[in-house]
């Protein structure tokens, strides 16, 4: 059996969150490297805090797919509730040693099929540029490049229609 094969897909449960949490604050702190340390601090402790996802998601405002092997939260997507028709990933976080296994792609392919039962008819992601090359594997379209954007990072903008 393969790693793919062994690695299960669901929507975050809420006994899950602060094992979710501990995965995205490492991940968050290792693998974006266009944010400085301060900013990182500061979604960790504002923004992107254990309290806040509870409230996003007992709210309907994220949804928050994981990955899990062998019981264990090995990725995540964290997805902004549609509007206008566009489900946005926010962020997409995979453990170092199971990266380059498809465990990515994966979530993508889960959060699309997510996007389209929430009546979405478009996907998009804003990707540091050391994503490019992922998010083009993963099946979207390069459409735009955002210098100097949110917190002074530049931004790749990627989008795959869903449905007309």
């Amino acid at each position: 059996m393969s790693l793919q094969e062994s690695t299960h897909i669901q929507l975050l449960n809420n006994s899950d969150l602060h094992e979710f949490w501990l995965l995205f604050k490492e991940l968050l702190e290792s693998d974006f490297p266009g944010y400085t340390k301060e900013t990182v601090r500061n979604f960790l402790n504002n923004l992107y805090n254990e309290i806040n996802f509870k409230y996003y998601l007992s709210n309907n405002l994220k949804s928050i797919l994981v990955a899990k092997k062998n019981n264990e939260i090995v990725a995540f997507a964290v997805i902004d509730e549609p509007y206008g028709g566009v489900s946005l990933l926010r962020w997409l976080g995979v453990k170092k040693q199971f990266q380059k296994k498809g465990i990515g792609k994966q979530l993508v392919q889960a959060w699309f099929e997510l996007a389209r039962q929430q009546h979405a008819h478009k996907a998009e992601v804003a990707a540091q540029p050391e994503a490019k090359a992922f998010y083009t594997k993963a099946g979207l379209e390069l459409e735009g490049h955002r210098k100097k954007s949110y917190f002074g990072i530049d931004q790749y903008i990627f989008g795959k229609v869903l449905s007309e």
